[in-house]
């Protein structure tokens, strides 16, 4: 004889899986409507920007940097071997101590045409050291176009080119673009693609942030490429001075002030190795994560977004590997893992990322929860956020 309670927890364990396989499909298919419609909007401002406007303008690259010295070399010539008739390169040494300014100096011998800027101390109370350091730089610049860009990124030679026709031609105030990610360990190869390329794709609505529509508002720091006249106009980075995700707070200005922005693909412009341990990948990712919890704390709807973000997610990346070990609908748990390699397969193929990162999905999924975990509870301790030797 089965207990009623016992029958009733029955009951409701049955009821949840069905639900949950019901919530895997439905969002495994608009995962993958969403990364299609992503795919042929990038495809076409591929297109649109085919062709070279008929005048470029001149563009001025900002590259702030702090303790890069392993990077700056090949990151600062990189761009001064830009295929573009009218650039400026400028670097701010933001107080580096591991060699970068030496680097800087030699590399300013080398190539004359290279500015490059000294700063000492602390950005001022209330600043960002980031976005101290690039506001020196617009300050120092002469372009058309301001490009900041990070000291550990690679362009190639046609980078600015193509920065520049796909912002002409979306009419695009602020341009952003994602590069590709340079992996080597495997703690790189499982965590960053997924969290820098895959998420984007299939989270994000590339055409309707272009249109203005939505409440979605992403940009990458890594190539972000602004209208000097409207940036400065809305105050440029002393406007967001205290925003620890600089990016992202840049292009919700320009938003605000009802400027068009993009965010593209930009895999064929430039490269970045963001990460080179494991270490590296876990503490950098737990500040951006622990900085997005901060912000989004402050909504209106956080407290309820963040259980049903977790049970989504949980629906897509891990209940279907449970279920597959645990329980007796197997078939149902493997038409929902093929859905999900199926959808990593499509723009791991897009991004031309080796193939073994499908097989890796559940990994990176399940390291992203234990991020999220790891982040809560340091969030939950008031532990302060440390970055390039500086405290938030």
């Amino acid at each position: 004889m089965v207990f009623p309670t016992k029958r009733l927890l029955h009951q409701v364990r049955d009821d949840l899986q069905r639900l949950s396989h019901l919530m895997a499909f439905v969002l495994l298919t608009l995962l993958g409507a969403r990364l299609w419609s992503n795919l042929r909007f990038l495809r076409w401002v591929r297109d649109q920007a085919a062709e070279p406007s008929v005048r470029l303008p001149r563009v001025s690259v900002l590259i702030p940097a702090r303790n890069e010295a392993a990077t700056i070399s090949s990151c600062v010539t990189s761009l001064l071997q830009q295929r573009y008739p009218d650039l400026e390169v400028m670097v701010l040494d933001d107080g580096s101590t591991d060699g970068t300014r030496r680097q800087l100096e030699a590399l300013k011998v080398q190539y004359p045409q290279l500015t490059v800027i000294h700063a000492t101390g602390d950005p001022p109370p209330g600043w960002n050291g980031k976005s101290f350091a690039c506001l020196r730089l617009a300050e120092r610049a002469t372009g058309d176009w301001l490009l900041f860009t990070d000291a550990d990124t690679i362009h190639e030679p046609h980078s600015v080119a193509q920065g520049i026709t796909q912002a002409v031609a979306l009419d695009a105030a602020l341009l952003s673009a994602c590069p590709y990610q340079r992996t080597n360990t495997w703690s790189e190869r499982i965590i960053v693609s997924f969290i820098l390329d895959f998420m984007p794709l299939v989270a994000l609505n590339f055409k309707a942030m272009w249109h203005g529509n939505g409440r979605q508002v992403v940009a990458n720091g890594q190539y972000l490429l602004v209208h000097a006249a409207s940036y400065r106009a809305l105050g440029g980075h002393a406007s967001i001075q205290s925003a620890l995700i600089d990016d992202f707070a840049l292009a919700q200005r320009f938003r605000t002030a009802g400027y068009t922005i993009a965010l593209v693909d930009g895999t064929a412009m430039l490269s970045c190795r963001m990460y080179h341990t494991f270490r590296e990948v876990w503490d950098g990712f737990s500040k951006n994560l622990l900085l997005a919890l901060t912000s989004s704390s402050r909504g209106k709807y956080a407290l309820w977004r963040a259980p049903l973000f977790a049970w989504c997610y949980a629906c897509v990346f891990v209940l279907p590997f449970f279920n597959l070990v645990f329980s007796e609908r197997k078939a149902l748990a493997r038409v929902e893992i093929c859905g999900l390699f199926l959808v990593r397969g499509l723009a791991v193929r897009h991004l031309r990322r080796p193939l073994d990162e499908v097989l890796t999905t559940p990994l990176a999924a399940w390291g992203v929860m234990a991020l999220g975990m790891g982040t809560l509870y340091r969030r939950w301790r008031k532990r302060p956020i440390a970055w390039k030797g500086r405290r938030y």
